[in-house]
């Protein structure tokens, strides 16, 4: 039976699984790397992984959404440019996020095989509750908008399917190719900007 940790012994553990998981993630993927694997790495017992995490999957998503916090905040804190029209600076921010997506290895390489897979993996609860995470970030992104004096003309859950598309088409990024992907996806941004803003100034 695994040994009961004081709650500092916790707090580093529980930094060093994500810190170790994190590059064999980035290196071997979602599906490949082990919970073997992270536990020699993070030097601990398979019995003390399961006293934090139910699965790796768990573990993953963990670390993801402290990515994607990261990555929203930097939205929320973009201030827009005046001298730019509402369409433009919508396309700025939506172009900025991706790019900033993609600084993140284990983000960029994340495809439609390894969301389907965690989604399978995960219980229910905890795929709706990162769910309700991405929703609640949107209710946000439109307030911000509108403070910056940017209306949307859509309807809140159609302006949140059409962003969502582009991470859908994030997932598929190696079908595409590199050169193929910057280039389709800028222009889906443009389009995606301009349906949003039409109208608006």
């Amino acid at each position: 039976m695994p040994r009961a940790f004081s709650e500092k012994e916790k707090e580093v553990i529980r930094g060093q699984m994500r810190e170790k998981s994190k590059r064999l993630f980035e290196l071997h993927g979602l599906r490949k790397t082990s919970v073997d694997e992270i536990t020699q790495a993070a030097g601990i017992s398979k019995g003390a992984f399961y006293q934090f995490y139910a699965s790796k999957e768990e573990l993953f998503l963990e670390i993801m959404e402290a990515m994607e916090s990261e990555l929203r905040e930097s939205i929320l804190a973009y201030t827009v440019q005046p001298n730019k029209n509402a369409r433009q600076n919508v396309r700025e921010i939506l172009s900025r996020f991706l790019l900033t997506y993609d600084a993140y290895p284990l983000l960029k390489n994340f495809n439609q095989a390894d969301f389907d897979y965690l989604v399978r993996k995960l219980p229910a609860e905890r795929a709706q509750a990162h769910s309700n995470r991405d929703e609640k970030f949107f209710d946000s992104f439109i307030k911000k908008c509108k403070r910056e004096g940017i209306t949307l003309k859509v309807p809140p859950r159609v302006a949140l399917n059409l962003i969502f598309t582009l991470f859908v088409f994030s997932l598929h990024r190696r079908e595409f190719g590199d050169e193929m992907y910057a280039e389709t996806n800028k222009i889906m941004i443009d389009l995606i900007a301009g349906y949003l803003t039409e109208g608006a100034t």
